[in-house]
């Protein structure tokens, strides 16, 4: 499935970090603005191109982002930082026009859960049929969920549930301290890789939330 945008659409990223994602993802003469709360991160986004760039938070977006104004908004690895998750996909629904749509990424599993969501400031992980309920929940009608990182799944379990068991000290900088630097090339190539099998099916859960 491939996400269909109307002509020269209008896209607001919550979320933008550095504003890697502003350069590479969206279709051309995409109409985009970026949300970002660290000040840092803001300048640092806003000096890679044209798009507007507002230092703010979900919970106080500027008189700019206005409601029924969006195309579409996206959030990738946003939504687990949020205390408040329902309000936020609320206030998302609000910015969105009719037929609008919302696009974002989230951890799976709370099982999963160490010391690299601690780094992160995580304040929960999800799993494929919550984030449903949520969405649904804030007035969305859900046209597709699939997990991925899937290939990547069996070792970042394998080292989640040593750490916890005590068998092995959880980095305190998080997962990357276990991997060297020369695995990176493989490391983004199986990664990349899902993409193939994304276009022609979902990736479902093997587990059952407690």
């Amino acid at each position: 499935m491939r996400l269909e945008w109307p002509p020269r659409p209008k896209i607001l990223e919550i979320g933008v970090g550095p504003g890697y994602n502003l350069l590479e993802i969206y279709p051309p003469g995409t109409r985009l603005e970026g949300v970002e709360p660290d000040c840092g991160l803001a300048s640092l986004a806003a000096a890679r191109g044209s798009a507007p760039i507002f230092n703010a938070s979900i919970d106080e977006l500027p008189s700019e982002v206005r409601d029924a104004s969006y195309d579409g908004v996206t959030m990738f690895d946003v939504l687990e930082h949020i205390p408040d998750d329902a309000r936020a996909l609320q206030i998302v629904n609000r910015k969105l026009r009719n037929g609008g749509r919302i696009v974002l990424a989230v951890p799976a599993y709370m099982w999963l859960w160490g010391q690299q969501d601690v780094v992160n400031q995580h304040c929960r992980r999800y799993t494929q049929g919550e984030l449903r309920e949520k969405l649904q929940a804030a007035n969305f009608t859900v046209e597709r969920t699939t997990y991925f990182n899937t290939f990547l799944f069996p070792p970042i379990a394998a080292i989640r549930l040593l750490a916890r068991t005590g068998r092995r000290e959880p980095a305190p900088d998080g997962d990357f301290t276990y991997a060297p630097s020369s695995s990176n090339a493989l490391l983004f190539n199986l990664f990349s890789s899902e993409r193939i099998f994304l276009r022609f099916f979902d990736f479902r859960s093997a587990f059952r939330s407690s």
